[in-house]
């Protein structure tokens, strides 16, 4: 059985989050070790609340299934302050985490911050350092970047900016036409995987299920081209797989009917 470590914030609506997380592993044969950084009140309208939990008992939780097993990867999400930052680093150095996947959440789709301002810095010089691989989608890659993301091009320099910080770089959800991306570089070639374009507007939570996915894939022993390759085809079915909830956008249906 593979144990991954997810530290992340809880979604009330279930789509995306700590509850996204555990439902992907879950589909792909994994076991979901939690942590919850912040306590988001939402629906599929928008975010209504957030509650910071204490770094001190962030730090407990993680102690808590360390000191029992070690995980074999560790999925990071919202984290919200920049003292959560720091902890889950020094917790990340301290027990020497390995296959670490951050996906670096700054804002919900419905506009609300998920990450204070002063954090994106922190995380950049202190969080980055450690991970294996970060999975920004293209708002995230060219606030880390420092300009704007579009294009094929701005894709490749944004993620060769970011690979500077020490982890590698997949880009998320390229829109082209008729086509989408995920972009990733290795610290050596540029990657793409390409697929027809989804019409759907129920998409919430596909980059956590992607960015878990990833880390199951790498914890499983799968080279990084694969266990991408991998990820961006699980989080293709779910997206197609996605469905209504509320009033909102919908979320999608992390692995319905995945097999690999």
């Amino acid at each position: 059985m593979i144990h991954i470590l997810v530290i992340a914030g809880s979604d009330s609506c279930g789509g995306a989050g700590i509850q996204a997380d555990v439902k992907t592993s879950a589909r792909l044969g994994a076991h979901a070790l939690t942590a919850v950084t912040a306590i988001t009140a939402q629906n599929s309208l928008g975010i209504t609340a957030i509650h910071k939990v204490p770094v001190r008992f962030i730090s407990k939780q993680v102690e808590a299934v360390v000191d029992d097993l070690m995980p074999d990867a560790v999925k990071i999400g919202m984290l919200y302050t920049a003292a959560s930052v720091r902890e889950v680093a020094r917790l990340l150095k301290k027990h020497t985490l390995q296959h670490v996947v951050v996906d670096p959440v700054f804002r919900a789709s419905t506009g609300m911050k998920l990450l204070e301002t002063e954090a994106i810095s922190v995380m950049k010089d202190v969080l980055f350092p450690l991970a294996s691989v970060v999975t920004p989608n293209l708002d995230e890659a060219g606030r880390l970047a420092g300009k704007k993301v579009k294009g094929m091009k701005e894709m490749a320099k944004a993620a060769k900016v970011i690979k500077q910080l020490g982890p590698d770089v997949v880009i998320t959800g390229g829109y082209f036409k008729d086509k989408c991306v995920d972009l990733l570089f290795d610290g050596k070639d540029i990657h793409q995987f390409w697929g027809s374009k989804i019409d759907t507007e129920h998409t919430h939570g596909s980059g956590c299920v992607f960015s878990t996915a990833l880390a199951v894939f790498l914890a499983d022993g799968k080279s990084l081209v694969k266990a991408t390759k991998m990820a961006h085809d699980f989080t293709r079915r779910a997206i197609i797989n996605s469905y209504a909830c509320g009033r909102g956008a919908g979320p999608v249906q992390a692995g319905w009917g995945f097999e690999f």
